[in-house]
């Protein structure tokens, strides 16, 4: 479900559908064209940043081996990004990307595991059994293809 979400003064909150199995939690908003949640045109406008978020995204959700497709095809009805502060309750895996931007997200008290402590990535579980997962940035730098890796090996196991 390819839609944009908008708070009451026209600000962009999300793009996707909120009941995604994946919930991105970025903390910058990209300019979208006519075609809303399309990734090619988010690329188009947005530029190069834009692209390595996607790519990374689609590494991350895709269950191929084929992330291209994923992301071309797949992302915009499988992904969430949220633009907000408030956790999603729908998504059975949250990324919370940036250690700044998840500094400011209410998280509680929880028992967080360490994933992999050079890039700092941790997890926890929440009461719905929704998983928790505080990332790098999505950034080759911070988030290269070793970690992702990585971090999907942990989700398959968890």
């Amino acid at each position: 479900m390819n839609q944009i979400l908008t708070n009451n003064h026209q600000q962009i909150i999300g793009l996707g559908n909120p009941s995604s199995k994946f919930c991105f939690n970025l903390p910058n908003v990209p300019i979208v064209g006519e075609l809303g949640y399309d990734v090619a045109e988010i690329v188009d406008i947005n530029g190069n940043h834009w692209r390595k978020i996607f790519v990374i995204i689609a590494k991350l959700c895709d269950d191929s081996d084929n992330w291209q497709q994923f992301r071309d095809q797949r992302l915009v009805n499988e992904v969430y990004l949220n633009f907000t502060t408030q956790l999603g309750n729908a998504s059975k895996i949250e990324y919370l990307c940036g250690k700044n931007h998840a500094e400011s997200f209410e998280l509680g008290h929880r028992k967080w595991c360490n994933i992999d402590e050079e890039y700092q990535v941790k997890s926890a579980k929440n009461a719905n059994e929704q998983l928790l997962l505080l990332t790098p940035y999505l950034d080759y730098r911070q988030f290269p293809n070793a970690l992702i890796t990585k971090v999907k090996n942990f989700i398959e196991t968890a």
